[in-house]
């Protein structure tokens, strides 16, 4: 046990390192890609109870006790970012399935790995974890007018499926953070924190795995278009993280506007798998394929850059 704490705390330690390499393993074992494929909603529910059993409840209580700055960045997130964001990528002339993906993307909550990869970013995990949880509960209110206004798309979107499918994934992963700290007990759970971010660290690289699959028969078939949507899904997260950076800062110190920014940046694209139409344009969909690579690579090249913007900002 004690070794395999210890392998789970180096990992824990190496996790910004770690993190793109799953995606080369799901690129070079197709096959185990694509039987991993039913795992991809345990792993989230999973992803986020390791973050609700990992995270400071002291602080979220705070942040709880004075909710409206994490409400307020969560609607920034959700309506502010996409209405910025949309007229910019309208403008540049790009393939029209990209364009599509790229404002639906600002248009999706908060990906479920943020809360987790904020902590080995040392942003501020607890309002990433808020974060997520507001955005992917007032997802269903804000995507489909926002689809409909902005791109004339109809999604036909049950709210009610919608809620019920996020309350399922957010009350099964709360039930579970909740028999660890009382199986390990406050003291313990906070004494096994490094080996939790290590844990955190394997399921999001299992998690990577699946979402790979058919990038290499993509790849094949049209190499070009596939490189430009990885580059078009980069330069989104990072347009995304940036404006909602920008509106933040006047209003929050540092570190919460640049973990408000870290939090728009990655989008749960995967969710739009789910609502979109199957007459919709197919790009979408190979946008929602390549978007993982960054999702994967952006902590790695965003580490050492949160490391010299937080050593001149005060930390909560």
């Amino acid at each position: 046990m004690d070794l395999v704490m210890h392998v789970l705390r180096r990992i824990g330690g190496r996790a910004t390192t770690l993190l793109p390499f799953s995606l080369v393993i799901g690129i070079a074992f197709q096959d185990v890609a694509a039987a991993g494929r039913p795992l991809v909603g345990p792993l989230a529910i999973i992803l986020l109870m390791l973050a609700l059993a990992r995270t400071d409840w002291a602080r979220i209580r705070s942040l709880l006790a004075r909710p409206g700055a994490a409400i307020a960045l969560g609607i920034a997130q959700l309506l502010l970012v996409p209405l910025i964001v949309w007229p910019i990528w309208q403008s540049l002339g790009l393939w029209p399935g990209l364009v599509a993906a790229l404002c639906l993307s600002a248009m999706a909550p908060g990906v479920v790995s943020a809360a987790a990869t904020a902590g080995f970013l040392r942003l501020d995990a607890p309002l990433a974890l808020l974060m997520t949880l507001i955005t992917n509960f007032l997802v269903p209110f804000t995507l489909p007018p926002l689809a409909l206004g902005l791109l004339g798309l109809d999604l036909k979107l049950s709210v009610l499926d919608l809620s019920l499918r996020l309350a399922f994934i957010a009350g099964t992963a709360s039930a579970g953070a909740m028999l660890i700290r009382w199986w390990l007990g406050a003291e313990r759970t906070r004494h096994a924190g490094p080996a939790l971010d290590g844990l955190s660290v394997v399921v999001l690289m299992m998690f990577a795995i699946p979402l790979m699959d058919g990038i290499v028969g993509r790849a094949e078939a049209d190499p070009w278009k596939l490189a430009g949507f990885v580059a078009g899904s980069f330069a989104g997260m990072l347009m995304c993280n940036v404006v909602q950076t920008l509106i933040a800062l006047p209003f929050v110190d540092r570190r919460a506007a640049l973990t408000a920014g870290y939090c728009s940046g990655g989008r749960h694209n995967a969710l739009l798998m789910a609502v979109l139409p199957i007459t919709v344009d197919p790009d979408i969909f190979l946008f929602i394929a390549a978007v993982q690579v960054p999702i994967y690579v952006i902590p790695t090249l965003l580490q050492p850059v949160y490391r010299r913007l937080l050593t001149v900002a005060p930390r909560d």
